[in-house]
């Protein structure tokens, strides 16, 4: 793999169809319960808030592997930072999850991506570095 990489993430269709689907169902199944009206409409309130803060514009835009543990993330701002990608940022073949922490902040921000964040290369390639190097978690019992 030639580093540097930039991979510049797009919205994925499948990850919002599948947000919207499971949000209706779960709207579907609120209306269909015996609770008084107030309730079941607050609940819908509630399941609508969740898919809109589930579909709004993402913060990171766009990664950068600069070397050989380095990392870098694109900002919605403009700005570039350094992240750390957390030991329990999981890769599975088709979805990769990555739990980042930002620069010095106390926060973890959580990237669900699927293979249509991106292209199917860029996809393989943050795969690859996040296999090799990810840092094994030191049980301290």
């Amino acid at each position: 793999m030639q580093l540097p990489v930039f991979i510049e993430l797009h919205r994925s269709q499948r990850l919002s169809l599948l947000l919207l689907l499971f949000h209706t169902i779960a709207a579907g199944c609120v209306i269909a319960l015996p609770w008084p009206l107030l309730l079941r409409s607050l609940l819908i309130v509630v399941i609508g808030l969740s898919l809109w803060h589930a579909l709004r514009p993402p913060r990171i835009v766009g990664l950068h592997l600069t070397g050989r543990n380095a990392l870098e993330c694109a900002l919605v701002d403009g700005n570039r930072v350094g992240v750390t990608a957390l030991p329990d940022s999981t890769v599975f073949l088709r979805l990769i999850v990555m739990r980042l922490r930002i620069g010095e902040e106390k926060r973890v921000c959580n990237l669900a991506l699927l293979p249509d964040h991106m292209s199917s290369d860029q996809f393989r390639m943050l795969r690859l570095w996040l296999r090799w190097h990810a840092v094994p978690v030191v049980d301290t019992k």
